[in-house]
């Protein structure tokens, strides 16, 4: 490796000057506009974890926070500060806002942030969780008719949750039932595995008419990789390890490209199978880092440095292909532009790399 963390405090302060807005984050190097929140949950995230690593960017994790929350939040479901002002955003978008809350709260000690998280999740859980296709949470409040894996990051919210009240339950009005936080992420886990989980480590998408639902994205695969993480934490049930290592193998062989095993690729099974996100236009740019992320959660959690070295390499990659100290958002090449969140997974992938233990 030769990159240091001085190297990823270089190219984060480059980031956050390149494309920050006041604690929002713009699209592109010629697009100001600032992304979706579900996108800047990803970018705020790794701002959070490098901050974990470096001791740097607290007071900016806080006014990002608050960036999000000034203007999103409206005074509904009993709560003045409730994100949901827009009824037509999916409900994985919520979930991301959620992790990023835990995660900021664990830096800053913002009790705001627990409270919020902790509410939004109650929300979700209390009416948007049922047993259509066998449990999980909808993607949609108001039309219920596909239920995925993204939207049941929820159950990595729970799992954080479980640490902070670890015996607090939470009412299911469809189910008439009553969960602890980590019943929660056990229960969501196990319908995940029955539900998309194949034989060979592959994590399909959907239950629903849509033409996609058989799909494969390394996002699936980081979510399911994240949630067996914190379940083994919480239980040291070492089941979560055999099927993360599956789930972990296949991504390794499937979404790369030469002997580094550079993830690059999301696979359109339906259609033209294996493509390259577009890594200024598609938000799918941002999908491996999500990957990353579970991964990296996957080693230091559940103790599988036998994928360090591979989590190095991709994290190289991007570095060596910098631009102005930006890393690069596809790993294997250089750019001119990209998405603010395909440059975050660059930067996600150093900050991983470096928090990881060292490559063999």
């Amino acid at each position: 490796m030769t990159f240091t963390q001085a190297d990823l405090v270089r190219s984060m302060n480059a980031f956050v000057a390149a494309y920050g807005i006041e604690g929002d984050f713009r699209t592109d190097l010629g697009n100001a506009t600032p992304l979706h929140f579900w996108e800047a949950a990803f970018i705020r995230e790794t701002l959070v974890d490098a901050s974990r690593l470096t001791g740097l960017w607290r007071d900016e994790i806080g006014e990002t926070y608050y960036r999000y929350e000034n203007t999103h939040a409206v005074d509904r479901f009993g709560n003045p500060k409730c994100w949901i002002a827009n009824d037509t955003d999916w409900n994985d978008d919520y979930s991301w806002a959620v992790q990023f809350a835990l995660a900021a709260y664990a830096v800053t000690g913002d009790r705001h942030l627990l409270d919020q998280a902790k509410w939004h999740t109650d929300f979700f859980y209390r009416d948007f969780y049922d047993d259509a296709y066998g449990g999980g949470f909808w993607r949609e409040r108001g039309t219920k008719d596909q239920k995925d894996v993204p939207s049941n990051g929820f159950a990595i919210a729970a799992a954080g949750l479980a640490r902070y009240y670890p015996t607090e339950k939470v009412h299911n009005n469809p189910l008439g039932t009553d969960k602890t936080y980590l019943q929660i992420g056990q229960d969501t886990y196990d319908w995940l595995k029955a539900s998309f989980l194949r034989p060979d480590g592959r994590l399909e998408n959907s239950f629903s008419g849509r033409e996609w639902d058989a799909n494969l994205y390394t996002y699936n695969a980081g979510v399911f990789l994240e949630l067996a993480a914190n379940l083994y934490d919480l239980t040291k049930d070492r089941s979560y390890l055999v099927e993360g290592v599956r789930v972990a193998d296949f991504a390794k062989t499937h979404f790369t490209t030469g002997p580094e095993q550079l993830i690059v690729y999301e696979d359109d099974v339906n259609g033209s199978g294996r493509y390259r996100p577009d890594p200024v236009e598609s938000y799918e740019i941002v999908f491996k880092g999500i990957f990353l992320r579970g991964l990296s959660r996957f080693i230091t959690m559940g103790g599988q440095t036998q994928y360090v070295d591979w989590l190095y390499d991709n994290a190289q990659a991007s570095y060596d292909h910098r631009t102005n100290d930006l890393p690069s958002a596809v790993f294997d090449q250089t750019l001119t532009n990209a998405r603010g969140t395909g440059v975050a997974t660059g930067l996600a992938a150093m900050t991983y790399a470096l928090s990881s233990p060292p490559p063999n």
